[in-house]
C-alpha cells in the first residue's frame, strides 16, 4: 500500500480502539507493521463528518480550472461551469467570456461533471490525501481561512519585515510616506511590532531609495510575507501544501511555492509558525 493508504488504514483501525488493530496485526508481516505503526493518524476522527464531492471542488481558486476548460468547445465549457459554485462559474464565464447562463443539470450529470474535474486536479498527486485524513500540523488552522483571509495573514506576515527596516530608516519624510501606504489598522501593527524583538530577520528591504510607489511597496511586503509562510510550511505533509495552495490562485501559489525552503533553523522556524498562529485570530474576525 502506498503511504496515504496506510494512514487511511491506520485511521479506520483507530476508531474501534487499540483491540482490532492488535487483531489485524496478526495478519501483517513486520515490515507491514512497522509501516503502520510509523504512519500519523490525522487530526480527529476523518469519518465523523463526510465531506462531499461538491464542498471538495468549492474550496478551489478558479484559476485552476482554467487550464482543465480551455480544449473544450464553448458549449461543453457552458455546461461544466453550470455544475460548478456560484462563484467559480461567474469568474470562469468572464475569464472565457461566455454568457451567464446555467444550464439545467440533473443530479447525477452534476455529480459526475464536479467528480471529472477534483479527480483531474489530484491527478499528478502520488500520495494525495482528502482533507480530513490529513496528518496534524500546527498551522493546520490555516486550511480554514479563506483565500482573502490568507492574503490578508500574508500581508501582515510582511509587516515584520517592514518593522524591521523602519529601525534602519533615518529621514522622517520617508517614514511617513511609508507609513501612508498602510491602512490604520497594518499601522497599529507595525508599531506593536517595534516593541517587540524580532526573533529572526531575513535580507533589508533598503527602502532609503524608495521613491513612495505604494503599489510598489506593497507587492515587495506581499513577497515577504509569502517568504514567511512558505519557510514556517516547509516540511509539512505534500497534501497539506496542496490544499494550501489551491485556496489560493495559481499565480500567489508560484510565488509560495518559489519561497518553500528550509531555513535550517528550528528555533527560527518555529518562531514563524508562532507569528502565523498569532495572526489567524486577526485576519479571520
Amino acid at each position: 500500500m502506498s503511504t496515504s493508504s496506510w494512514i487511511v488504514f491506520k485511521n479506520l483501525l483507530e476508531r474501534d480502539g487499540a483491540g482490532l488493530q492488535s487483531s489485524i496485526g496478526r495478519y501483517l508481516s513486520r515490515e507491514e507493521m512497522e509501516k503502520l505503526e510509523s504512519s500519523r493518524a490525522a487530526h480527529g476522527d476523518p469519518f465523523s463528518h463526510t465531506i462531499s464531492m461538491t464542498e471538495r471542488l468549492g474550496k478551489i481558486h478558479y484559476s485552476w480550472l482554467i487550464t482543465f476548460l480551455e480544449p473544450f468547445a464553448e458549449s461543453d465549457k457552458q455546461m461544466i461551469l453550470s455544475a460548478l459554485d456560484e462563484t467559480q462559474a461567474s469568474k470562469l464565464q468572464k475569464h472565457f467570456h461566455l454568457p451567464d447562463q446555467a444550464l439545467p443539470l440533473k443530479g447525477i450529470a452534476k455529480d459526475y461533471l464536479v467528480s471529472a474535474v477534483y479527480e483531474w486536479l489530484i491527478s499528478d498527486q502520488k500520495e494525495f490525501l482528502p482533507l480530513e485524513f490529513l496528518p496534524h500540523h500546527p498551522l493546520t488552522p490555516l486550511l480554514s481561512l479563506s483565500k482573502k483571509e490568507l492574503q490578508r495573514l500574508v500581508d501582515y506576515l510582511g509587516l515584520h519585515d517592514l518593522a524591521m527596516e523602519l529601525k534602519h530608516v533615518i529621514k522622517s519624510e520617508q517614514i511617513k510616506k511609508i507609513q501612508k501606504v498602510l491602512t490604520s489598522e497594518e499601522r497599529k501593527f507595525v508599531k506593536s511590532l517595534l516593541k517587540k524583538k524580532e526573533p529572526l530577520s531575513f535580507a533589508r528591504l533598503n527602502l532609503d531609495g524608495w521613491n513612495g510607489d505604494g503599489e510598489k511597496l506593497k507587492t515587495i511586503l506581499h513577497h515577504r510575507g509569502f517568504n514567511r509562510l512558505a519557510k514556517a510550511l516547509f516540511g509539512c505533509h505534500p497534501s497539506f501544501l496542496w490544499h494550501l495552495c489551491h485556496r489560493l490562485d495559481t499565480g500567489r501559489t508560484k510565488i509560495l511555492r518559489k519561497f518553500f525552503t528550509d531555513i535550517n533553523n528550528e528555533e527560527a522556524h518555529q518562531a514563524l509558525i508562532q507569528q502565523i498562529l498569532e495572526l489567524i485570530p486577526k485576519v479571520s474576525s
